[in-house]
């Protein structure tokens, strides 16, 4: 397992060229939650991108490390790859969608979604928004991931934006 500040150099690397090609995108999931300081650590790199970006980010990541044949599992996400850059596992979404009880919801990033971004070794890298990843783990029944959101939420006495979902 790759320590923090060896996936934190490659998310580095993965921001400069995203950014300098203008690509929509926004990182996910746990990694998400550890630019947020709500966990201490992120197994591998999660990253939102926009339809229209996915294939241009597919290329750009091929050239820097090797793409992984992947499953989606209960997902009907439009673009899905796994990509492993200097040993640390990237998984790349656009289109994200989430099958419960046989009902897709669309997940997929939004422009208006990216409100934070954070500086990562000089390097911008913009943040999903909190409360979609309280939304998306609760459609994945991923009570700790709820639980930890939620209590960071109430911690920070801010509530989560979630009428509109």
């Amino acid at each position: 397992m790759k320590t923090i500040k060896e996936k934190t150099q490659v998310l580095t690397n993965i921001a400069k060229h995203l950014n300098k090609e203008n690509i929509v995108w926004a990182v996910g999931a746990s990694t998400m939650l550890y630019y947020r300081n709500i966990v201490t650590e992120f197994n591998d790199l999660d990253l939102l991108v926009s339809e229209e970006d996915a294939l241009k980010v597919k290329e750009i990541l091929m050239k820097m490390g090797t793409l992984k044949k992947s499953t989606s599992g209960n997902y009907a996400t439009k673009y899905f790859y796994e990509f492993i850059i200097d040993e640390v596992e990237v998984d790349v979404m656009a289109g994200f969608k989430i099958i419960k009880d046989d009902i897709i919801y669309d997940c997929s990033l939004k422009v208006e979604d990216i409100e934070d971004v954070v500086l990562v070794n000089g390097e911008e890298v913009p943040l999903d928004l909190l409360e979609n990843w309280l939304y998306y783990y609760r459609l994945m029944d991923r009570s700790q991931k709820v639980s930890l959101i939620e209590n960071y939420l109430k911690k920070n006495h801010l509530t989560a934006k979630e009428e509109n979902k």
